[in-house]
């Protein structure tokens, strides 16, 4: 079989899997031109999936979202964005001091992310960042963890035509097989990529583009406190 390349768009029409073209992703993408109204469902998925194998991968971790537009990040803040019900009923939505979501428990019910329609597409992504790491120093455990909370989003939004294969990528491990390859996209150009593990530095495949990195989740010698460190250009 081959190797999937792990450029997930979680599309809110149907999640499609990349095999053979330049990652990009992961990502809950909303056109050019068309409000964002994603179900809160799928957010939650991913709380659980968090809260779940957060004490295993990431126990200093904290889950939150990004807002990208095109190849860039952009603060949440300058996006008009909250959550919505069927009645009408709006509640804020929290944002850190780094411009990203911060969701607390959603309220029960039918409930929607929404924002208005942007001239250029906008995407949401989840990221998982430990205490004294940033973008450009992460554990190991906290990609492996975003991951795993990236995949059960797909899954609670997935099509049935979609379903087949989301089972695939259970069956061969998920995020952690090594069939599957998670690139992670970059704020900047990169120069550089690395793994720093106790013996020493293993340099990372950067993408065609040069603005995401493969990351070694699926290297069993690895333990989830290695540090993936990189440098921009």
């Amino acid at each position: 079989m081959r190797k999937l390349v792990a450029g997930v768009a979680l599309l809110t029409a149907a999640p499609a899997m990349a095999q053979d073209v330049e990652p990009d992703g992961p990502d809950i993408v909303v056109t050019a031109g068309k409000p964002l109204n994603l179900d809160a469902k799928v957010l939650r998925a991913g709380q659980r999936r968090f809260a779940e194998d957060r004490g295993a991968l990431a126990p200093g971790g904290a889950l939150r979202f990004e807002l990208w537009r095109g190849r860039s990040r952009i603060p949440a803040a300058t996006v008009p964005i909250t959550l919505r019900n069927e009645a009408g009923q709006t509640v804020p939505v929290a944002i850190d001091g780094d411009g990203r979501i911060a969701f607390g428990d959603l309220p029960k019910g039918r409930w929607f992310l929404t924002a208005p329609a942007q001239s250029q597409g906008m995407s949401l992504r989840p990221v998982v960042l430990s205490a004294g790491t940033s973008p450009t120093d992460r554990r190991l455990g906290d990609l492996r963890l975003q991951c795993r909370v990236m995949l059960s989003m797909a899954k609670a939004q997935a099509s049935l035509l979609a379903m087949p294969l989301m089972g695939l990528l259970d069956a061969i491990g998920g995020c952690e097989s090594k069939r599957v390859h998670m690139f992670h996209r970059a704020e900047q150009a990169l120069a550089s990529a690395t793994a720093v593990t106790s013996s020493g530095t293993q340099a990372l495949e950067l993408s065609k583009r040069g603005d995401a990195y493969l990351a070694p989740l699926n290297d069993r010698t690895m333990g989830n406190d290695v540090r993936v460190k990189i440098a921009y250009r």
